[in-house]
């Protein structure tokens, strides 16, 4: 799959980063190694990708026609970023011409792993009231174990995680030192990019079911009770 990528990577003009997993808002130009350009925008997700985008040009000197390889934030995250990067992501593609233009999706809990000290360790991040997203590494970044488990489940199992943070503060509070900051310059650009990004043919948000859990009924005893 990676081989792919770096095959398409030949024959392009510019690779595009589009996150708005969370805030601010993270739009860049990556290189081999680092990044050409890269802007956050703490407005809300519409206006700031648009905002991050021409600034992101500007800087650059670039032009968003000369784009024809996008690296886009599937998710987990803002459901409302998610969903309008993913909308902005469609429009690049449905404007843009050329044949060989090209979009690819990550998950931003292998990115996380990127940004933690060590890349082996388990990273988490809030899912709904009383669940948590949990990653467990794997050698090869595509092929890590996401799951959402119990809160209680998640802190008591892998206690010495690295953390997304809780933006909207739904979850039991973390320690800061575990805490990651998703900033996505602290990363090596292509490097650390390519091997946690797959073909993304049809451009969605990360949508995981979440477990049920069937609460014991007691009708059943009862009736057997009654007729007895």
């Amino acid at each position: 799959m990676q081989e792919s990528i770096q095959k398409n990577s030949q024959d392009v003009s510019i690779a595009f980063v589009v996150d708005a997993s969370t805030s601010p808002v993270q739009i860049g130009i990556p290189e081999a190694n680092g990044w050409t350009a890269i802007i956050r925008s703490d407005e809300q997700a519409l206006e700031g990708l648009f905002s991050a985008s021409e600034k992101t040009m500007k800087e650059t000197g670039r032009k968003i026609s000369e784009i024809n390889r996008i690296f886009y934030c599937e998710g987990p995250g803002s459901t409302l970023g998610l969903r309008i990067a993913a909308a902005f992501v469609r429009t690049l593609r449905w404007t843009n011409k050329k044949p060989a233009f090209s979009v690819f999706s990550y998950n931003a809990l292998d990115l996380a792993s990127a940004l933690a000290p060590d890349r082996e360790c388990t990273i988490q991040a809030p899912f709904r009231m009383g669940l948590r997203f949990v990653r467990i590494p794997h050698e090869n970044p595509q092929k890590s174990e996401k799951k959402i488990i119990p809160e209680e489940e998640a802190f008591g199992q892998y206690p010495s995680s690295y953390h997304l943070p809780d933006i909207r503060k739904r979850s039991k509070p973390v320690s800061p030192k575990q805490t990651l900051t998703y900033d996505l310059s602290k990363i090596n650009g292509l490097a650390d990019l390519l091997p946690i990004s797959r073909p993304c043919p049809e451009i969605l948000p990360y949508n995981p079911k979440a477990p049920v859990f069937k609460k014991w009924s007691p009708q059943v005893l009862l009736k057997k009770t009654e007729s007895s």
